[in-house]
């Protein structure tokens, strides 16, 4: 015969089990200066498509040469809330852009955050951040520079308002 002790004990246990097991709904997925998940800046396109995280390949930027390679964020592996796109310029990746579901260590969120809060939150952390408005595109370009000079991971807000983009290296044009 099962006590009721017993029960309870196995229904705690249980519970904690499946409490501890479920990602937070709605976790942002962290974005490094190098990359996000299973994907790095730099990596061979057979071996990002492998990670699962990619879908629908199509082209980039025709005004470019050679016309980069564009994958969405959206492959069967790839985190539910995630949204964006990996760019290819000779078999290489080259661009990772998020326009949901992401953070970055400073804690800038897509959807959340601001461009002058992106500027302060690098700049705190030594980096050297350029801000600039533009008109052709309808807000704000944020590109924020390593020691060396480097770009290593830019954002975009439409008007005064929140990041609708993050990118590493840069916010990726085409013009």
């Amino acid at each position: 015969m099962v006590t009721f002790q017993r029960m309870v004990a196995v229904l705690a246990a249980s519970l904690a089990v499946l409490v501890v097991g479920v990602p937070t709904a709605g976790a942002d997925t962290l974005l490094r200066l190098n990359g996000i998940g299973p994907l790095t800046l730099g990596q061979e396109r057979s071996a990002a498509v492998d990670t699962g995280w990619l879908s629908d390949p199509g082209k980039g930027c025709e005004l470019a040469s050679p016309v980069p390679t564009v994958y969405r964020l959206l492959g069967s592996r790839a985190p539910k809330g995630l949204r964006g796109s990996a760019e290819f310029n000779d078999g290489k990746l080259t661009s990772i852009s998020v326009s949901k579901g992401a953070r970055t260590s400073t804690g800038v969120r897509v959807g959340k955050t601001t461009a002058a809060g992106m500027t302060r939150a690098y700049r705190k952390r030594g980096y050297k951040v350029r801000s600039e408005s533009s008109e052709t595109f309808g807000g704000t370009f944020v590109t924020v520079f390593n020691r060396a000079g480097d770009a290593v991971i830019g954002g975009f807000a439409t008007g005064g308002m929140r990041l609708t983009t993050l990118a590493i290296p840069r916010i990726q044009t085409c013009e």
